[in-house]
């Protein structure tokens, strides 16, 4: 079972009242939804709030460190919802350090939201993309479609692979948002948003999927440019 760190925010404006024990509940009810969906769910303020007091600087302190520590151990982060804290922050950066995959959970209310794959491979983001590639030209290249971009019930690694084939959206620069691209997986040719996609695809990541599934469109094709499906127009 996949161990999952799940990182919302503790503190409020009120730390002692309100606010924190609001966020104590929401975290209950992200991890009880993650862990419905087959993962193990771990929020470091459900366990180290029980022997360690938020309101006290040291011992906050040391919550923390054994938070950072114990996301080591975890194999995917989880941001839950739109409203990053200072702890969050610091989760964040030490999951780069560690180059875990980040998700960013937009709707933590929503089960639907949640980065689950339909099979038992992990779903493909940011981590699994050519660093800084979202500031490229995507004309050509093969694009990560963002998870919640799927509908759940196609939420795994082939179906998160496209060919960009035309469009302004792919420019980086460009008014025009619209790109134009074909799926590897079923050769299914549509237009997204440039948001919707997480960036290049890494070579060797690549190379991984391509071990666990059969492609439509040969890597061979690819790379030579032969019976690329055709570009598109931006309306």
């Amino acid at each position: 079972m996949k161990l999952v760190y799940i990182a919302s925010p503790l503190r409020g404006q009120h730390p002692s009242g309100k606010d924190y024990e609001t966020n104590i509940r929401l975290a209950e009810e992200y991890c009880e939804k993650a862990c419905s969906l087959g993962v193990l769910a771990f929020a470091p303020h459900l366990y180290f709030t029980q022997f360690y007091n938020d309101a006290i600087p040291e011992e906050r302190e040391k919550g923390l460190e054994m938070g950072l520590a114990m996301l080591e151990k975890c194999e995917e982060l989880w941001v839950m919802g739109n409203c990053i804290s200072q702890g969050m922050r610091g989760e964040i950066a030490r999951a780069k350090e560690l180059g875990l995959p980040i998700y960013h959970v937009e709707a933590p209310h929503d089960i639907e939201y949640y980065p689950v794959s339909v099979d038992n491979n992990s779903l493909l983001g940011r981590h699994s993309c050519v660093t800084d590639s979202r500031g490229q030209d995507y004309t050509g290249k093969i694009l990560v479609m963002n998870f919640d971009a799927l509908k759940p019930e196609y939420r795994s690694r082939p179906y998160q692979l496209w060919l960009a084939t035309g469009g302004f959206g792919c420019s980086p620069t460009a008014r025009g948002r619209r790109v134009y691209a074909t799926s590897l997986y079923d050769g299914e040719q549509c237009s997204f948003y440039r948001q919707d996609f997480a960036g290049i695809l890494k070579g060797d990541v690549w190379e991984e999927v391509q071990r666990q599934y059969d492609f439509v469109i040969p890597v061979q094709e690819q790379a030579d440019g032969c019976n690329m499906p055709q570009k598109g127009m931006e309306p």
